[in-house]
């Protein structure tokens, strides 16, 4: 980038000393007289670390969401003397196609580097002489000039080293994550619903205030432990996916608006999550007759991609600051009128193909950075105006997992990947295993109420989109919400994967959550049919060489059996499945000496 007196540089810095990490932005300003000089491929970061000459270095990094069952398979590349290893978003959306979290890693220890930012960024690692890396991170798409007094700010970085193996890394910057980089509205547990979905009972377009205060009611009277009432998208007049744009329930299903569906959550003991999808507007509706000054195009979209184009996909430009005050009271007032919780805010499209559409050749990336500081702006707008408000980050599932999007909501759905598709349950599987190296507030539920259904969904968070007027389903549910609730914190807590990963469900995929400060964690071990009456011994992580460890197998009947821990972690842990058996949950806790 150039430097001339016709701009001003900015340089904004967070220490996170507990965790030996540091964050930054840059900003940018031209003066209040002159045109800035052109800015091309700008960065964020640009730097050398250097690592023991006698050490390879691996780069471990993972897979974004893309509705495929592979998403957030973990990737490791080891680094070759001048070669570029290059990483970047698709189509918009931070988490994409690629995750914006990357660690350096060598012997004794390492680097991790992220990239915060909601749109679309790009990175590169290159091994030179001497041990020297250089990474580099920014904006994707940048050939601009800012007006007299025009300012931007930059994508933000994270960097945090760490002693120790690639792991203790990942479960340090666990742990900064958690802290850090978490909405501090509420506590974890309470940030991450244990949600009863409607739509195990009533379709999308289907749901009225009718049968929704009804089901509230009948889920209520079940005094099931589920804390949050899920509706998802339909309720919009003229319902999903074509009505986006509708801003206000559908006047004939729910005649008095939103408000009675969030009292009778209330009534029912629930709190009430609303989806909105606000961003995106589609062809004949309102907002795209009323305003359509306020939507951007898409153009030149791959062959994959053109639906958006052949569909009237229409892009909210919240870079307008009329438009985006206008979405903020509208959906300020619907949260406040139906008492919501949980905000859930979707995003359906590539919004690269919007932002690109009509750039001047010396303004190429400021309609997109003018998006997401928007974005920015509105999510914290709505939790301004309702203090406690839990903002929910979708966009088809785990497309916004950057740490900027992490700081501001929680990811309750990681992907549209999940029980309705050929490949579950070793999707879910996978995906626990890829993401929790990254995430700590993450999770699934289920749609069904067997064993491995419930078992597969476990996480952080959950909800169970399930018939709740089946007595059968529901006594199920109930008796795995009494053992689930009990350990659902330590998902928040260290990981260890115990397996490599892997997508056939003929192969074995086991992980750990481990508590340090307790000493207590879980252990869950999903097996293919090929596998059945099997054995595998796990070598657990974390645990005290010398103290004794109670094991309580869900499945296995009899006492619990105890173990050393130097037995855990050198011998391992045995993990039998039965002939029916292909989802084994292991709790384990150090044995309390008695006074």
């Amino acid at each position: 980038m150039p430097r001339s007196s016709a701009s001003l540089w900015r340089f904004e810095e967070r220490d996170y000393p507990t965790a030996n990490a540091v964050e930054w932005q840059v900003r940018l300003q031209a003066s209040a007289r002159d045109v800035s000089p052109l800015f091309e491929d700008v960065r964020s970061a640009d730097f050398v670390v250097t690592f023991p000459t006698h050490s390879e270095v691996i780069l471990h990094w993972s897979k974004g969401s893309h509705d495929e069952p592979s998403d957030f398979q973990p990737r490791e590349s080891v680094l070759r003397n001048g070669q570029v290893m290059a990483l970047e978003s698709f189509g918009g959306r931070s988490s994409d196609g690629v995750m914006p979290y990357f660690n350096l890693a060598a012997q004794g220890g390492g680097l991790i580097v992220a990239v915060g930012w909601t749109g679309d960024w790009k990175a590169s690692f290159e091994l030179r002489s001497g041990g020297k890396v250089r990474v580099t991170a920014g904006l994707k798409r940048a050939r601009f000039k800012l007006k007299p007094g025009e300012q931007v700010r930059l994508p933000s970085v994270l960097v945090m080293g760490y002693p120790g193996d690639w792991l203790d890394g990942q479960n340090q910057f666990r742990r900064l994550m958690l802290k850090s980089f978490s909405p501090a509205s509420h506590t974890p547990m309470k940030l991450l619903p244990v949600a009863a979905s409607v739509h195990g009972v009533i379709g999308f377009n289907d749901t009225s205030e009718e049968n929704l205060t009804t089901l509230a009611a009948d889920i209520g009277r079940a005094k099931l432990p589920l804390d949050t009432f899920w509706l998802d998208a339909g309720w919009n007049a003229g319902g999903f996916p074509k009505a986006q744009g509708n801003p206000t329930a559908d006047p004939v299903r729910f005649p008095h608006g939103l408000a009675p569906v969030g009292a009778a959550a209330r009534k029912a003991g629930m709190r009430f999550l609303a989806w909105f999808e606000p961003e995106r507007v589609m062809r004949g509706t309102w907002l795209e007759q009323e305003h359509p000054q306020w939507l951007l195009q898409p153009s030149g979209t791959p062959p994959e991609l053109r639906y958006q184009e052949n569909d009237g996909f229409r892009l909210v430009d919240f870079g307008n600051p009329e438009a985006r005050k206008w979405m903020s009271d509208n959906i300020s007032r619907l949260i406040h009128e139906a008492d919501i919780a949980v905000y859930r805010q979707d995003f359906n499209l590539y919004p690269a193909y919007f932002w690109h559409t009509d750039e001047a050749p010396d303004r190429v990336g400021l309609r997109e950075i003018r998006h997401i500081t928007g974005l920015y702006d509105f999510l914290d707008e709505l939790t301004r105006q309702h203090p406690g408000l839990i903002l929910d980050d979708c966009a088809s599932g785990g497309r916004r997992l950057d740490f900027e999007m992490m700081r501001r909501s929680v990811a309750l759905w990681r992907s549209d990947s999940c029980w309705g598709v050929a490949a579950f349950p070793r999707n879910a599987h996978a995906m626990t295993h890829g993401l929790s190296l990254w995430l700590p507030l993450h999770g699934l539920g289920a749609a069904a109420t067997d064993a491995v259904a419930l078992r597969s969904g476990m996480g952080g968070c959950a909800t169970f989109a399930i018939n709740y007027r089946e007595v059968a389903a529901v006594d199920a549910l109930r008796k795995h919400l009494d053992r689930y609730l009990k350990v659902r914190p330590l998902f928040t807590a260290d990981y260890y994967p115990l397996t490599p990963w892997s997508l056939d469900p003929a192969r074995p995929l086991a992980f750990q959550f481990h508590d340090p400060s307790s000493g207590a964690g879980i252990v869950q071990f999903f097996a293919g049919p090929t596998l059945r009456g099997g054995r595998e011994q796990l070598k657990l992580r974390g645990l005290n060489p010398g103290a004794r460890y109670t094991v309580t197998n869900w499945d296995a009947p009899g006492p619990d059996a105890t173990f050393a821990g130097a037995e855990l972690m050198e011998r391992g842990l045995p993990a039998s499945t039965g002939p029916d058996s292909k989802a084994l949950v292991i709790q384990y806790a150090p044995v309390v000496k008695s006074p």
